[in-house]
């Protein structure tokens, strides 16, 4: 499902990193770095988590589209970001105006022996992406922590890590971003 295509997209693949991003997020909940997740109020497990995934990833939408220069956003790789306790996707294709909310990609390639030949993909649970978008974890730390993953190759990589980044540093977060 596409976070910010109209909640049309939904794909039945997986990402040879989700398990071990879920292994990792566990991980880190047993250490205290991460919450527990949130009991489900209401609806089925399974639409709560969607719902949930889908709100975390359009707060992350909107903060990159805040904290990116419009040449920065535009020189972006598109990109895939996947949820692994709902399996949502959501797909991110930088435009002058911010992420096209009109598109519809098909599904990832995430299987290529070759990296350059796969799509940017960005693993992560819903707990973790939480605490990143909420400012309370840096996203070098939740990468470094193995909370969650980066495939892409080099260039990509490095551009998304940037970006992320920027949107989420280290130090100096705020919950105010002037567009």
């Amino acid at each position: 499902m596409c976070s910010i295509c109209d909640l049309r997209i939904e794909f039945s693949i997986d990402h040879p990193l989700g398990l071990s991003v879920a292994v990792e997020t566990r991980r880190a909940i047993d250490a205290g770095l991460l919450p527990e997740p949130e009991d489900a109020d209401g609806a089925p497990a399974g639409m709560q988590l969607r719902l949930s995934a889908i709100e975390t990833l359009r707060t992350a939408q909107q903060r990159l589209e805040w904290t990116q220069r419009q040449d920065e956003l535009l020189a972006l790789p598109d990109f895939f970001v996947l949820m692994v306790e709902s399996r949502t996707w959501g797909f991110f294709h930088p435009t002058p105006n911010g992420f096209d909310p009109n598109c519809r990609p098909a599904p990832p390639n995430v299987l290529a022996d070759d990296i350059a030949e796969r799509d940017a993909v960005l693993v992560s649970s819903e707990v973790a992406m939480r605490q990143i978008v909420e400012g309370r974890l840096p996203f070098e730390r939740a990468l470094e922590e193995r909370i969650i993953a980066l495939d892409a190759d080099g260039s990509r990589f490095d551009k998304l890590l940037g970006a992320w980044s920027k949107a989420y540093p280290k130090v100096g977060f705020s919950r105010f971003v002037c567009a």
